[in-house]
């Protein structure tokens, strides 16, 4: 004769057979993480025209992106960029890549073209990036370093920037950053300054202007961003910019345009 214990421990074996089984099988079942994200969308665009422009424009804003392990990713927006974290702390990251700059037309404002016509159109190009930066908690600060590798403006930049988290839930999130850019001889002579040729040739009859090394701007913005499902996100920005020394003295910024700057805009995003 079997003892009742055997007995009970044997049934209970027996019955629990199935219930592993189905946890197996749902374990089996759910799919791996997979090491690439990719993102699609769009979104419109208020800016101005031309950086010192008082006039704005309403422009598409394509959103396309696909990133690997969220080390290399590659877009509309930044174009191929690498993070790499080098330090045991993960908070401290270096990130480079290569973009793409689309160059500033002298009819670019459609209403206004006479603002920088004469003055000749700057070809757009390739731009080189360099930064450091480091997170922790709400927080984070940065330093980018950009230089032009092809068209005409052949400048360089570096800016330091900063941001913090102001609020984040399950499906709300925003967040505030704060930036100044310094820019060398080249980029401040391309954007801002005027040459003797455009003089005589600009429509505006704008004087001779040479604008030097120093921080043309300083820029606050917002960013919020709101879940609608687990794959499609509403996002919009808002950016204020202040133009500052020789940028803000330019003739096209002084005389047709402002120092002061603003840019916002809305979009859908989908996730996979």
């Amino acid at each position: 004769m079997v003892p009742k214990t055997t007995t009970s421990l044997l049934a209970a074996v027996i019955f629990s057979l199935p219930s592993l089984a189905l946890a197996k099988d749902a374990a089996s079942a759910t799919p791996p993480v997979s090491d690439w994200k990719f993102s699609v969308g769009a979104g419109v665009l208020v800016a101005p025209t031309y950086e010192g422009s008082e006039h704005y424009h309403l422009a598409p804003m394509p959103v396309a992106e696909v990133s690997w392990r969220d080390a290399i990713s590659l877009g509309i927006r930044d174009g191929l960029k690498v993070v790499l974290r080098p330090l045991t702390d993960k908070g401290f990251t270096v990130t480079t890549g290569i973009g793409y700059w689309g160059g500033r037309r002298q009819g670019a404002d459609k209403d206004h073209g006479d603002d920088l016509r004469g003055l000749g159109d700057i070809s757009g190009g390739a731009i080189a990036r360099l930064g450091v930066g480091y997170d922790f908690k709400a927080a984070n600060v940065g330093l980018d370093f950009a230089r032009d590798l092809s068209g005409d403006r052949d400048g360089a930049t570096v800016t330091l920037k900063g941001g913090y988290k102001l609020y984040r839930s399950a499906k709300f999130r925003v967040s505030a950053n704060l930036s100044t850019t310094w820019a060398d001889d080249q980029y401040m002579t391309s954007m801002f300054g005027i040459t003797p040729t455009q003089s005589s040739a600009s429509v505006k009859q704008y004087p001779v202007y040479s604008a030097s090394a120093g921080i043309k701007d300083v820029k606050f913005g917002f960013k919020a961003d709101y879940s609608l499902t687990h794959s499609v996100n509403l996002f919009g920005l808002l950016e204020m910019a202040r133009l500052t020394g020789d940028a803000a003295d330019s003739p096209i910024v002084k005389t047709v345009g402002d120092p002061n700057q603003y840019s916002a805009g809305l979009g859908l995003m989908y996730h996979f």
